[in-house]
């Protein structure tokens, strides 16, 4: 969506340790840390581009276990709640 304010696909990636790539519109781009995004502009080719970046920078289980981890105190249910 170029539009979508907050996408959970995204989150549940990245928490898989899964580096993520959006397009740089709508909330996307402040929904994850910009090390967990590879973002581009809403055109095929750019996209096309990103995306094969990402696949040949698929993280390290060390980093991947970080990923889950970051995500997990980002999104936790208390840290939800005290907001």
């Amino acid at each position: 969506s170029l539009t979508e304010a907050f996408c959970i696909a995204i989150v549940e990636a990245a928490s898989c340790g899964l580096r993520v790539v959006s397009t740089n519109v709508g909330g996307v781009p402040e929904v994850l840390p910009a090390h967990m995004l590879r973002l581009a502009p809403p055109e095929s080719k750019a996209i096309t581009e990103a995306l094969s970046k990402a696949l040949t920078e698929t993280p390290p289980h060390e980093e991947a276990m970080r990923f889950h981890e970051e995500v997990r105190e980002m999104y936790s249910w208390h840290d939800v709640a005290r907001r």
